[in-house]
């Protein structure tokens, strides 16, 4: 009897550490299940968000929001817009609103750089990248319809239709046949654009030759002069480097397209009607030269060559502890060296 009530008893403590052991298990894969669908609802909420700023026009910048809707901006100056290039959002100055923040080089702003820097996730890469366009629907097909009974054609009409088809034929040659050049014409908004054409491909010249002596530019390179009508503060110890960018003057620049390899398989034209900004990387050719290629806007994955470009200027840009934006340009000698390290002040 004493046997048998200590095996009850045992089986008894089995028991309940059997369903102990069986709540607790069903208690964490409950904990776990929230977490994962809170995952899942926060990944999806920064989806949303996502595509609603994707959806906005280039010159709009993606930390702009509303006080109450991040992803929501007005178009001009608003109390309720927002700064959320550091997380929390921050107010705005008309003047920031209009000159900056819904403008094409919002990209040069310190707070956007700022941002960049102290926040460099794959949400802010997210932002800056644009979807694919979405293809065009395929056109509705045509709704037949009765063919009309054909009625005879006098000779005098048909002479006269053929008479006025050869005449056009003679002015569009006229007009096109004879073009020989492309020409940029100034804008009358402040923002400068750039008209790129084709000058040359890899069946015409030589990859590793430069453009021919009627495409350079017609005065002299200076790199004494700096394409910028506003001079930058100059960099100090401590300041952090942010990224190369090419500063053009308006007029006529020579650019070259290159493959994985390095090698020149385009040479294009591009044509400015006031002083542009962009982002560059350095990279070195085929034929050893270095070349600046060109990180956004319309001419991306074109690269400036000194000196057979034209009058280009390369800086580099760095930001201090503020949020402030400080630059340095490279000298001429530097334009034809590839980098070897990140750059640093000047002493």
């Amino acid at each position: 009897r004493r046997a048998s009530g200590v095996g009850r008893a045992r089986l008894t403590a089995d028991a309940a550490f059997a369903w102990r052991f069986h709540q607790e298990g069903t208690l964490f894969g409950r904990r776990r299940r929230e977490e994962a669908a809170a995952e899942a609802a926060r990944e999806a909420e920064r989806r949303a968000l996502f595509a609603r700023l994707a959806e906005r026009p280039e010159n709009v910048c993606p930390f702009l929001g509303l006080a109450d809707d991040r992803a929501a901006y007005i178009d001009g100056v608003s109390d309720e817009h927002r700064c959320f290039a550091f997380g929390d959002p921050t107010p705005l100055s008309a003047e920031q609103q209009t000159r900056v923040c819904q403008e094409p080089g919002y990209g040069n702003c310190p707070r956007y750089l700022r941002g960049v820097l102290v926040i460099p996730t794959e949400e802010l890469e997210a932002l800056r990248r644009r979807p694919a366009a979405v293809a065009a629907a395929p056109p509705t097909p045509p709704v037949p319809v009765a063919e009309p009974k054909r009625r005879r054609r006098s000779p005098i009409l048909l002479i006269g239709l053929l008479v006025l088809l050869l005449g056009g034929a003679a002015g569009a040659w006229a007009l096109l046949g004879r073009n020989e050049g492309t020409a940029v014409v100034p804008s009358t908004t402040p923002t400068p654009t750039a008209t790129v054409t084709e000058m040359a491909t890899p069946s015409q010249a030589p990859a590793t030759e430069g453009p021919s002596p009627s495409e350079q530019p017609s005065s002299p390179p200076n790199p004494s002069e700096p394409a910028t009508p506003k001079p930058e503060p100059t960099p100090e110890q401590g300041d952090t480097f942010a990224f190369y960018e090419v500063s053009v003057a308006p007029g006529g620049f020579t650019l070259f397209e290159l493959d994985e390899d390095g090698h020149v398989t385009d040479t294009r034209e591009a044509g400015f009607n006031g002083y542009s900004f962009a982002r560059v990387e350095p990279r070195e050719g085929a034929d050893g030269g270095v070349y600046w290629e060109t990180q956004e806007g319309a001419l991306t994955g074109l690269s400036y060559r000194w000196p057979d470009s034209g009058q280009f200027r390369i800086r580099a840009v760095f930001v201090d502890d503020d949020g402030g934006r400080r630059s340095q340009y490279l000298t001429e000698d530097e334009l034809t060296v590839l980098p070897s390290a990140t750059p640093a002040p000047a002493p």
